[in-house]
This record gives structure tokens, C-alpha cells and sequence, in this order.
């Protein structure tokens, strides 16, 4: 028998051995990076990936959600939803941190609280259940299987797959002639991978994600303390059976040249995708139930996590009664952050010098609201609270590419609180209003905006105003609250408590004292502002 053809024969029986251990070599280093994970409260990557497309899920199906139970840009943006996207992200998947930043835009919510608790108290589902999900990983951000079209498949190019292993069994019988054909037959099956493959990589990458996602849920499913799945895997034997040999899943897939090799001389990749996107089109909506499934579960545990690192929290309670209720409030981006007690059963009107905690209150108790709404937790002792949508006008700026003041991106801003089409509740949040005109027309124009708002059936405001004067104003109609400072001879202090009435004190002049401003200055302002009052 000539040597070419123990060449093959090795060359074949080595390349099936790595397909074998790769995987368990790279599991067992997989599993030994999880276990510390939960204890560390860190997530397996701790790099955002240049390839991520983390609102592709929400873009790709928020046409078929009511628009405007969505959270906008503009909140989003206020309330720093990004970092909270990112503090919370502990998912090992991308369609994981797809879901996730969909589901704070309120799109999809994680409430399954016996999932959340088994992730928290049991040690072995965790670790088994985390490792199946970081066997999905994030090298792939993968387009949606609803939204890939059917690529006909080339019955030729199909035939080629098959073509070596035809001429190496040739090589028996005629080994001169069977063996160039073999070299001859790898070689173009080589070339024509290649080729092939820049025509559909992306479709590729996502289909063996797809195959994946499916193997795993199905291994999930199969955990008697797992969620149920209404789907019939023997659908997908053929996607099950070979979604570890085929396609780039995560990194450790494609571990060996050889491996890449026996792919390419066999064109595996273009053969089996053919195979198997028959049938995820046949059975699409499983499919999507699969990408559901684990993108579900994969929440569950970054917010299980995501709990773990808060210095407190609670489960909020829904109320009929058009009430917000809270003890011992914080804000989720802040640690060691200063609590705060409130009953919000009316509009409110917050007064307070600068840095005093407005705005971080306000943000506080907006994105609690968000977070009750959609994971299911609040960074307070209690929170008791009716839902509703959630808008803010908060954080203005100049823009450039419109031409915009600060002051019409306020009112643009602004405006849009008037335009919500909604029989549910709705929360406004306000900040530091019209403070990009003079003190006549801002104070003016907001006692009439607000004003305004207090006759919107369903709306409770809560607003911010260095204006204290507009306290009196709307003193029959919104309930008074401030927040203040203590002043020594060389120093300002802060307690950011929230207080019951109107705010008595300023603190602008007593700065520029403070931060060492010339006495000339400070004396001419002092008189000034005395003068005024």
C-alpha cells in the first residue's frame, strides 16, 4: 500500500481525535475559570467586545411593542441606563446581553423568582448551567433565525463534500490513480470552502450559534431544576449531534490546524449549513423559542449576580393605589450611597442648592421605578410603587449637528411630555427646568408647564428648580421638598437627605468664598444678592 495512503488514512484519524478532545480539554479549563466567578462577582470577560451589537435584538423587534411603553433615548441617556446595561451584564451569551439590554428598555422582563433563587442558593446548578451557557459564549453576535433568508444550496457542491473519501477508497483498488485524485479533490474542495464561505460566513456564523443554542437548551432543558421548554428537539438531531464540529461558536472551537483542515478538504461548514437550515426554516418559531430559552435563563443569572453586589435590595411590591413608597432608597450606581425615606402620593417640587442631591434623588427613584419593572428589583429596604412608563428631561446640552441652544433642546425635551397617547401611568422627572433662559421667563414658564402637567390624567411629576420662588407658585398643587447644606468658615458639607418644605438656604455666593475667589468679588455678590432678596 503506498505511503500517500497511510498518510490520509493518519491525517483523517487525527484530525477526528482532536474534534474529540479539543472539546474536553477545553471544557474542563472552561469549568475552572466559572467556579470562582460567583464568588469574585465578576463575569467570565471582563472587555466589551469591538464585534457587539448589543441593541440589535431591541432595534430588530421593537416595531412589534407599543412604542411608547418602551424607555426612550432620552431617559435612557438620563438615567445613565448604559452603566447600569454594564454593571448588571454578567450574561455569558450574546443573545444574553441582547435580551438584557432589551429588557431594560422594557421590552422583556426577569421575574422568575425560583430561577433566580436556585442560581443564588445551589452551587452545582450554577456551575452546570454556566457552563453550558459559556459554551454558547460571545465570539458571535448572531443575526436572529427569522432573520435569515433561505440560501439555495448547490446540489454540485454538495457531491464535492463527498468526493475525497470516494477517491481515498478508490486508492485501494487503484492507488495511482485514486491518490491524485484524492490530492487533486482536496485541494479544490480546499479553494472552493474558502470561496464559498465569504458568501454566507455571517448566515454560517449564525446558523452553527443557532445549532448550538439549540444543543444547549436542550441540555438545559433536561436539568430537573430548570425552566420547561415546549419544543420537540428531535427537529434538530442533525444541528444537536454536530453543532460542536462545525462553524467558529466561541474560541476554542477551532483549536487545531488539523481540525480547520478536515473542515475545509470535506467542506463540513457548507454541507451540514445546507442540512441544517431546512430545517430550522421548517421549524422556525422552535428555533426562536430555543434563542429565547437560554437568552431567558442567561438573565436569571446575571441579575442573580448582579444582586449579589448591591449593598442592599428588595423585591418591590406592586399597589393599586397611585403611590410611590420607599425606605431606605439608593441609587444603583453608587456605593455607599446616602438612603433616603418617601411616600410620593402627589406631584413634587424639589428645591436645594447646587450639589445638594437633587438630581441624584431624582435618578434614584426613576430608575428604581424602571428596575422594579423589568428585573424585578429596587436598591432600597422597601419599595412599594403602581407602574408606569417612565420619561425624563434631566440632562440638556447644546447640539451642534441640529444647531440647537440648550435651551430649544429643553424645550424639545420638554415638549415631548405632552405628546404621550396612554391610558397607564406616567412618571415625568424634571430637572433643573428652563434653566437655560433668564430667571422672569424660566420662572414663568415653568409654574405654566407644570402646571400644565398637573391636569394630564395619570401623570405624577416630580420636578427640580434652583427657582425657589416657583415653591409658592405651586404650592396648592405640588407638595414641597428640598434638600440642603451646613456651612462653616472654610467649608461645605452635604447630607442628602431629602427634607419636607421649601428650601431656606443658598450656597453659589458661599462657594467662590470658599474655593478662595478674590474678597472683592464675594463682597460685591454678597451685597448684591442682600440687596435682592
Amino acid at each position: 500500500m503506498p505511503t500517500i495512503f497511510w498518510f490520509f488514512i493518519a491525517f483523517l484519524l487525527l484530525g477526528t481525535a482532536l474534534m474529540i478532545i479539543s472539546p474536553i480539554v477545553a471544557n474542563k479549563k472552561l469549568m475552572h475559570d466559572i467556579k470562582p466567578l460567583w464568588g469574585n462577582k465578576r463575569p467570565l470577560e471582563n472587555f466589551i467586545r469591538p464585534n457587539h451589537t448589543y441593541r440589535y435584538q431591541f432595534d430588530t423587534y421593537k416595531h412589534k411593542f407599543n412604542n411608547e411603553t418602551l424607555i426612550d433615548e432620552k431617559t435612557w441617556s438620563d438615567l445613565n441606563l448604559d452603566s447600569v446595561f454594564h454593571n448588571m451584564n454578567f450574561n455569558f451569551t450574546a443573545i444574553g446581553e441582547m435580551r438584557l439590554f432589551a429588557t431594560l428598555k422594557n421590552m422583556f422582563h426577569v421575574t422568575d423568582a425560583k430561577l433566580l433563587y436556585n442560581f443564588t442558593t445551589n452551587k452545582d446548578f450554577r456551575n452546570e448551567i454556566s457552563l453550558y451557557l459559556a459554551q454558547i459564549g460571545k465570539a458571535i453576535y448572531p443575526t436572529f433565525p427569522d432573520q435569515i433568508s433561505s440560501i439555495k444550496r448547490n446540489n454540485f457542491f454538495m457531491l464535492c463534500t463527498y468526493l475525497p473519501l470516494i477517491f481515498i477508497i478508490l486508492s485501494i483498488f487503484t492507488p495511482s490513480i485514486g491518490i491524485t485524485l484524492t490530492i487533486f479533490s482536496a485541494i479544490f474542495n480546499m479553494m472552493l470552502s474558502g470561496f464559498l464561505k465569504k458568501t454566507y460566513e455571517q448566515d454560517l456564523n449564525s446558523m452553527f450559534y443557532t445549532s448550538t443554542v439549540i444543543k444547549k437548551a436542550y441540555a438545559i432543558q433536561q436539568h430537573e431544576l430548570a425552566p420547561n421548554i415546549d419544543v420537540d428537539f428531535k427537529h434538530f438531531v442533525i444541528a444537536r449531534k454536530f453543532s460542536g464540529l462545525l462553524g467558529r461558536v466561541n474560541s476554542n472551537d477551532e483549536t487545531s490546524v488539523f481540525s480547520l483542515l478536515f473542515k475545509l478538504i470535506f467542506m463540513m461548514d457548507y454541507h451540514l449549513f445546507h442540512l441544517i437550515q431546512n430545517s430550522f426554516k421548517k421549524y422556525e418559531d422552535e428555533v426562536m423559542a430555543c434563542y429565547e430559552y437560554i437568552a431567558h435563563i442567561d438573565n436569571h443569572y446575571a441579575v442573580a449576580l448582579w444582586r449579589e453586589t448591591l449593598d442592599h435590595y428588595t423585591i418591590p411590591q406592586v399597589v393599586e393605589k397611585d403611590v410611590i413608597h420607599f425606605e431606605q432608597l439608593t441609587h444603583p450606581l453608587i456605593n455607599d450611597a446616602v438612603p433616603n425615606d418617601l411616600a410620593i402620593d402627589n406631584h413634587i417640587l424639589l428645591t436645594g442648592s447646587n450639589a445638594s442631591g437633587k438630581s441624584t434623588f431624582m435618578k434614584a427613584v426613576a430608575l428604581n421605578i424602571v428596575l422594579s419593572q423589568t428585573v424585578n428589583t429596587a436598591t432600597a429596604e422597601e419599595f412599594k410603587y403602581k407602574p408606569g412608563m417612565v420619561y425624563t428631561s434631566m440632562v440638556n446640552q447644546d447640539d451642534i449637528l441640529t444647531g440647537d441652544s440648550y435651551f430649544m433642546t429643553e424645550i424639545k425635551s420638554i415638549k415631548r411630555l405632552f405628546d404621550i397617547t396612554t391610558t397607564e401611568k406616567v412618571y415625568c422627572f424634571i430637572d433643573e427646568i428652563f434653566k437655560g433662559t433668564n430667571t422672569t421667563e424660566r420662572i414663568a414658564a415653568s409654574e405654566s408647564v407644570l402646571s400644565y402637567l398637573n391636569q394630564l390624567e395619570g401623570y405624577t411629576v416630580i420636578a427640580a428648580t434652583h427657582d425657589i420662588e416657583l415653591s409658592s407658585l405651586l404650592d396648592n398643587i405640588y407638595s414641597n421638598y428640598h434638600f440642603n447644606e451646613s456651612i462653616t468658615e472654610d467649608n461645605i458639607s452635604f447630607d442628602f437627605k431629602i427634607k419636607q418644605g421649601k428650601a431656606d438656604t443658598r450656597n453659589a455666593i458661599e462657594l467662590l468664598r470658599i474655593m478662595s475667589f478674590p474678597k472683592k468679588i464675594y463682597n460685591r455678590a454678597k451685597s448684591t444678592a442682600n440687596r435682592n432678596t
